[in-house]
């Protein structure tokens, strides 16, 4: 028996070497096949574009096809046990939203913890939401906005995309600047709520830079009224900053879009994926394709910072759910 016993010791720790040992050999090795990209929205979206573009750069420079692979739905969820099913060797990633780490734990009730599960190893694109407005609404700027509803109560609805994203959570804040005078509407998705505030439906929304967006704003469909940034984007230069106009409760920290894989993934092949991904950033026909869409280019950021930075902007959403009182289980 304590033969046996420490023949089965010895088989371990020499199995437990061996992985040690080839893991690095693997991270170098990769990729030798087709890796895929999971993105949880539809064909067409921001999302979907951001991921397609970085699948054509990434194809280029390591020599691999790279596929996307859709699956919309469940806020996130089917796309995320879809990447938890295969094994976490680098030939599945997921092109994802940091909301999935920021905004949904708080919101969707999953029977796993997405920051535990999932690593986010670089950003590939920025992105900062502008309030707009239909073009026949009286007012033209953010404090407007607020006297206008307090004198029709009511009569001022804004459009919500979607249920404990940031866009929710900008326009309950708008609504407690307005006294509580701005109705919350419920969209499912950016699109239908586009679609009613050109025409009048609604009066507000908030919605992400995009180059969708910002034609829209410059054919004169809607307005842009206020970017949530300290400063102005480089796209809408006429539209001022909730930063300029000194309500800093609405500079709410950047969000993004990027790749996230398996948190049980070995540290060398993190690594190594983070590194191409951040070279793919860097490289001039990648950014030219963000910049072709309205979208920021990312600082550079380790891992940890991007985990920080995570936490961070959790706990602000978190706050602003307390202090408002928010409701937004959505399963």
């Amino acid at each position: 028996m304590i033969f046996n016993s420490l023949k089965l010791r010895v088989l371990a720790i020499a199995a437990l070497s061996f992985v040690t040992a080839v893991t690095p050999a693997m991270a170098q090795e990769w990729p030798n096949q087709p890796i895929r990209l999971i993105v949880p929205a539809p064909p067409g979206g921001i999302i979907d574009n951001v991921a397609r573009s970085l699948a054509e750069q990434l194809r280029t420079n390591l020599g691999q096809p790279v596929l996307v692979d859709n699956k919309p739905g469940g806020s996130a969820v089917i796309a995320e046990r879809a990447l938890m099913s295969v094994p976490a060797d680098g030939y599945t990633l997921m092109v994802a939203p940091s909301s999935l780490l920021t905004d949904f734990p708080l919101s969707v009730k999953t029977p796993f913890d997405p920051v535990k599960t999932f690593t986010y190893v670089a950003a590939v694109a920025n992105m900062v939401h502008v309030l707009v407005a239909n073009p026949n609404f009286p007012p033209n700027d953010v404090k407007e906005v607020n006297e206008y509803a307090k004198r029709n109560p009511k009569s001022v609805s804004i459009a919500n995309v979607s249920v404990g994203t940031r866009s929710h959570f900008l326009g309950e804040m708008l609504k407690e600047k307005s006294g509580d005078s701005i109705l919350v509407v419920p969209y499912k998705g950016s699109a239908p709520a586009m679609v009613d505030l050109m025409g009048g439906q609604v009066q507000l929304s908030f919605e992400t830079v995009t180059g969708s967006v910002v034609q829209t704003i410059k054919s004169g469909k809607i307005k842009g009224l206020a970017v949530i940034s300290p400063t102005r984007s480089p796209y809408l230069p006429n539209v001022p900053s909730f930063g300029e106009l000194g309500l800093s409760d609405f500079v709410l920290a950047d969000a993004s879009i990027g790749v996230f894989v398996l948190s049980s993934m070995s540290k060398p092949l993190t690594d190594r994926i983070q590194r191409e991904v951040v070279k793919a950033v860097h490289s001039p026909k990648l950014r030219e394709m963000l910049a072709a869409q309205s979208l920021d280019i990312p600082k550079d950021a380790s891992i940890e910072e991007l985990r920080q930075k995570m936490a961070v902007t959790t706990e602000q959403n978190r706050k602003i759910i307390e202090k408002l009182k928010l409701q937004i289980n959505s399963n």
